[in-house]
């Protein structure tokens, strides 16, 4: 768009050749009239008014927006591929967990088939304990078959092929950083969707203006110097020669609406950006305002999952032991250690949840909580000017 302001040369090379038959007398005769014609033509364009200036600015607030999208899809990738860390951590964990349940099945089941072997025991009981050790088997496997998917959804993010060979810890780290009190409203400014958005509304405005100025009177200066001869081999001649320098003022008078019909769209792509903008800037608001809330009601059920998980791993090995001593009956171990394997499994979705969420609350602030406020063009939103139609 900056080159539009810009002074254009252009070199052009004619060539032509003319036939003119004359006819005198009872005789017709004819000749071939050659001609060469080689230039430098040149053409600049007077910014009067500003309307090329405007198309410049337009052009290089949309580089601008293409480079904070370009950031926010950066942001989102990374975040997504931790997400899907800390998805396969969680996985591996289920598949650990399925593990061990299963084999604390199969074990319950040998001590219940010899009770019944010594009397002690019913084959109502074995029947009961070998339904939970097939159910135990199927909940195994469909935890392998989760992480076998969330292993492929990270290898293509990663631009791999999708074999779920990628390799991660059972772990998932801790939170011990809480979040910040009073984070102040600017932090959502450098987010890169909110900036592209921005930018792209400044640049609608400014194309506004050079589609009203379309409707001015243009001043070019326009010139244009070469040579030109009969003889190729004379083309280079300075003595041939020829040149021209012109000026003109162009009012435009009647172009079928076409200009007025692109200035009122111009003005409509305005008004379109500037809702665009505003309808961001509430959704990342809501964002972080949700992804807020959730971190604490995450941290709360965190911590009553996990003395769930506890309270009910020490009510399973109780009411194994009573079994064994005939104080209760196969129904409650079942239940017990059903409960007991819920609660756990529930206590490592509901940490990869809470991992998930502080990761959703760093796309929604565009980066650390922390992190130094670059202003942009005096810094702020803009919100209050741009919802009512205004800008710079």
């Amino acid at each position: 768009a900056r080159a539009d302001q810009l002074p254009q040369l252009d070199a052009n090379l004619a060539g032509s050749r003319t036939k003119r038959n004359n006819t005198g007398g009872f005789s017709l005769r004819s000749n071939r009239v050659y001609s060469y014609s080689p230039s430098l033509d040149f053409s600049w364009e007077l910014d009067v008014w500003g309307r090329l200036a405007d198309s410049r600015k337009a052009g290089r607030l949309d580089a601008e927006s293409a480079a904070a999208n370009l950031r926010a899809a950066r942001l989102s990738l990374a975040a997504n591929t931790v997400k899907a860390w800390f998805d396969i951590a969680e996985a591996e964990l289920q598949v650990a967990l399925a593990e061990k349940t299963l084999e604390s099945y199969r074990k319950n089941l040998k001590v219940v088939e010899e009770g019944l072997r010594l009397g002690l025991s019913k084959a109502l009981d074995v029947r009961l304990m070998r339904t939970n050790v097939h159910g135990a088997e199927s909940a195994l496997e469909n935890a392998r078959r989760t992480r076998d998917a969330v292993r492929r959804s990270l290898e293509t993010l990663l631009g791999r092929y999708p074999k779920s060979a990628v390799a991660v810890a059972a772990v998932l780290p801790t939170l011990n950083q809480p979040v910040p009190t009073g984070l102040p409203s600017q932090l959502l400014d450098r987010r890169p969707d909110l900036v592209a958005a921005r930018k792209s509304f400044h640049a609608a405005h400014r194309r506004v203006a050079a589609a009203r100025k379309e409707l001015l009177p243009q001043i070019r200066l326009t010139s244009s110097g070469g040579t030109t001869s009969d003889e190729l081999k004379d083309v280079l001649n300075i003595n041939n020669n020829v040149w021209r320098l012109a000026s003109n003022l162009t009012q435009p008078i009647f172009r079928g609406g076409r200009l007025r019909a692109q200035a009122e769209r111009a003005a409509a792509l305005r008004e379109e950006a500037r809702h665009n903008y505003v309808q961001t800037a509430l959704s990342a608001f809501g964002e972080v305002e949700t992804a807020l809330a959730a971190e604490q009601f995450l941290k709360l059920e965190e911590l009553a999952r996990r003395a769930h998980k506890d309270e009910a791993a020490l009510a399973a090995a109780l009411a194994l032991a009573e079994y064994r001593n005939g104080l209760v009956d196969i129904v409650t171990v079942l239940e017990s250690d059903r409960r007991s394997f819920e609660t756990q499994r529930s206590w490592h979705t509901v940490r990869n949840q809470r991992l998930q969420n502080r990761l959703d609350l760093y796309k929604a602030l565009g980066g650390e909580f922390n992190a130094p406020l670059v202003p942009e063009n005096g810094g702020g939103l803009g919100l209050g000017k741009i919802a009512r139609g205004s800008a710079k």
